[in-house]
């Protein structure tokens, strides 16, 4: 039976809890209601570019909680919470004692511990390597190693395959997740976007996403963006507090400057065939990429300006007109070979020039990472068994003008509202207060076009 919300931080944790082998039964640590356990503050990191959960607890060690379950680093901390008004399941998530971070003795009688955390999969993940032959596309390959090493399910959200063709890698006796990021670098789609391999706090499975999709998708708050606006927080409303961006940061934008060197405006890929002895080579303008992607409606009709400035003139002395995408900022050279008869190899494409691809989802990347922002809001919305509201997923923000001379119709601030993907989050549990905020950091790839 749903219960009402007195608030959209409200938090509903159903325990954390401390088991090993060697205990007899499991430590209880925090349970519902106050005063119930030593759990002062739970952290919980999701991130698009990891496939596994992270996290730490700070603990008010009052019952000498260190010394009598001798903490040893094999620990298991499992941490179930739900909904507020309990309309969702339980979401269980499932850490190992990764280290004592931190432990400040602050009295005769008590101490504040920091417990770093790190999912069950990954501590299996780092002491699990192997070497293995696989041979086929690199969704393919993925789910091989998942399912023979990591015994867990790979869930495909792509709408769109890769590009590259059935190739084999032989694991050089790395772990599964060094295998597979190493296959990812492989990956990416006809247009040249990276894929994703990450995990989330709702379920035990993977998901494998690419940025067209992502960019593609519609944000799970559509109908109502998530808003700075301080009159937020004098409402009753329950909706508007929890679309109410409390606190909103951004910094070290618009390095246009690390972004060229980086080839994010102009750069130059080449190539030497080893087999054949053919050279190829190939000048990427990210500008006229970015507008074609444009042109094949790649992004989303209302966003879909990406700003490079191609008036800009960068020799002093107005000798050198040429563009900021015309230098070739940085140089990519490879070698490719031609091992196999009935695949292709690793460093192998389908057709000459086809690997001009990875250097264009490297320049992505960094487009991508150039503006992030920083936003907490309630966690009201991101306590659900949900998906969308995971990384890798879209969520859309208004920000308004800087003029208080603007109409309501026209304060939206279009360069720094529109649709942004959640690159990573902080759930940050306060478990002593009763509450729950998450911490995103966002970002995307094109803006909306800016009116004056």
């Amino acid at each position: 039976m749903a219960e009402p919300l007195v608030s959209a931080e409200q938090l509903r944790i159903i325990s954390i809890r401390i088991e090993s082998e060697r205990f007899n039964e499991p430590l209880i640590i925090s349970s519902l209601g106050k005063d119930s356990g030593i759990v002062i503050e739970a952290n919980v990191y999701e991130d698009l570019s990891k496939p596994f959960l992270t996290g730490d607890i700070i603990l008010q060690d009052d019952q000498d909680i260190y010394r009598l379950a001798d903490i040893t680093g094999t620990e298991k901390v499992i941490i179930d919470f739900e909904s507020p008004d309990k309309t969702a399941d339980v979401i269980t998530i499932n850490f190992i004692i990764n280290e004592v971070s931190d432990s400040i003795k602050y009295n005769d009688f008590a101490s504040v511990l920091v417990l770093s955390l790190i999912e069950d999969i990954k501590y299996y993940n780092d002491i699990n390597r192997f070497s293995k032959a696989y041979t086929g596309t690199g969704e393919e390959i993925i789910k091989a190693i998942v399912s023979d090493k990591l015994n867990r399910e790979v869930v495909v959200e792509s709408k769109i395959a890769s590009a590259q063709e059935i190739f084999r890698y032989i694991v050089p006796y790395q772990t599964p997740f060094g295998a597979i990021k190493t296959i990812l670098r492989k990956m990416t789609t006809d247009t040249g976007m990276p894929f994703f391999f990450y995990s989330s706090v709702i379920n035990n499975k993977f998901y494998l996403t690419d940025l067209q999709t992502i960019i593609q998708e519609e944000p799970f708050n559509k109908d109502r963006a998530f808003v700075f606006d301080q009159g937020n927080t004098i409402l009753s409303d329950i909706e508007a507090q929890a679309t109410n961006i409390t606190s909103y940061d951004a910094n070290l934008l618009d390095d246009t400057l690390s972004l060229a060197t980086y080839g994010g405006m102009g750069s130059k890929y080449e190539s030497v065939n080893a087999t054949t002895g053919e050279g190829f080579e190939y000048h990427i303008d990210m500008d006229r990429h970015f507008k074609d992607l444009a042109r094949a409606e790649l992004f989303p009709k209302e966003q879909n300006i990406v700003s490079i400035d191609k008036e800009f003139i960068a020799d002093p002395s107005n000798t050198n007109l040429s563009s900021i995408t015309d230098y070739d900022s940085k140089i990519v050279t490879r070698v490719i070979s031609e091992p196999y008869n009935d695949a292709n190899g690793f460093n192998q494409e389908s057709y000459a020039g086809q690997e001009v691809l990875y250097t264009i989802r490297d320049n992505v990347i960094h487009h991508l990472l150039k503006n992030v922002y920083t936003i907490n809001v309630p966690g009201l919305l991101f306590s659900l068994r949900n998906v969308k509201t995971c990384v890798g997923h879209m969520l859309k923000m208004n920000i308004y003008k800087n003029d208080m001379s603007m109409s309501s119709v026209d304060r939206i601030d279009q360069k720094r509202s529109g649709d942004f993907i959640i690159m990573s989050k902080r759930h940050c549990f306060d478990v002593a207060g009763e509450r729950h905020n998450v911490a995103l950091k966002l970002s995307r790839i094109a803006q909306p076009r800016i009116t004056r």
